[in-house]
């Protein structure tokens, strides 16, 4: 037994001087994974931007609207549950006129207007416009890359016709009208006139939904004149930014103007409950943005 046991390590031990002298050969690395989400769903980005386009970019189409780059989705397909909710709202399918609001500046507003405009459009029959309706901070032109100018403000100036503000998108269905520019006048003047609302009605002659992008509803008056001429209005929350009383605040002055509260959307990512960044609900909110006040002050 003793022959035996010094025999294999003898054994052992040139094998081990084999496997040394012999040159070690490269090994081609590992592909990684693909991240579940199901093992970490905070670390799964929702934020708009981060969506991998299905559709090559197109010129006149912002990468931000993620339902019309990535039609399949997690955030697209909660474009489409906002879209069921309000379609059947509408069971009448009378022409709609939805404002878009949100409580304070940076929400997401206009980005969500767009989305939504575009999941209403993915309805071949349905024909659809989306308005900038925020004169002081228009931001849908440079999101659609057309013209801010002329618009609905220098319609309701005199300065343009209805015919010559409306813009197509690369969407057939679905038009584009920039806010253009109020030269001496104020927003408040130019919304409250009756050119607005009987424009409006001519529109409901032309288009099934129009979606009008507001200002923030506690900074200005202006989704309070505007309001008065939507069938509803859908409020915007940024997720951990957005301080609840400040949401309940707008929300209540919208309901004492009697206009008409479709719901609200939830943007941004609860890394405690959900991987999706998109839903309907309320919930707590700790930051609030001003800038309207010091733009009002200044002009």
């Amino acid at each position: 037994m003793g022959r035996i046991a010094e025999a294999l390590k003898k054994a052992e031990r040139e094998r081990q001087l084999a496997s040394t002298a012999e040159p070690s050969t490269p090994t081609a690395p590992r592909p990684e994974a693909p991240p579940d989400p199901t093992a970490n769903p905070a670390a799964v980005s929702t934020d708009v931007q981060s969506v991998r386009p299905v559709r090559s970019v197109s010129e006149g189409m912002s990468e931000a609207l993620v339902a019309y780059y990535d039609t399949s989705s997690m955030i697209t397909e909660q474009y489409r549950s906002l879209r069921t909710r309000l379609l059947s709202m509408n069971s009448g399918s009378e022409p709609q006129v939805l404002a878009v609001t949100s409580a304070v500046p940076r929400e997401g507003k206009s980005v969500t207007a767009l989305n939504l405009a575009v999941i209403l459009s993915e309805i071949q029959h349905l024909r659809v416009l989306v308005i900038d309706g925020d004169f002081r901070r228009s931001s849908l032109a440079r999101l659609l890359n057309q013209p801010g100018a002329p618009g609905l403000a220098d319609m309701l100036r005199g300065q343009a016709t209805l015919e010559s503000i409306i813009q197509p998108t690369a969407m057939p269905n679905l038009m584009f009208a920039p806010a253009g520019k109020m030269g001496n006048r104020s927003a408040a003047d130019l919304l409250s006139s009756e050119t607005l609302a009987r424009t409006l009605r001519k529109l409901q002659t032309q288009y099934q939904y129009i979606i009008v992008d507001t200002p923030p509803a506690t900074t200005v008056t202006d989704v309070g004149v505007i309001g008065q001429l939507c069938h509803a209005v859908v409020m915007v929350i940024r997720m951990n930014r957005t301080p609840g009383p400040v949401v309940r605040r707008a929300v209540r002055m919208l309901q004492v103007n009697n206009i008409p509260v479709a719901g609200c959307v939830l943007v941004g990512r609860n890394e405690r409950n959900t991987r999706y960044g998109y839903y309907y609900g309320y919930y707590p909110y700790y930051r609030y943005y001003n800038d309207y006040y010091h733009r009002e002050r200044e002009e």
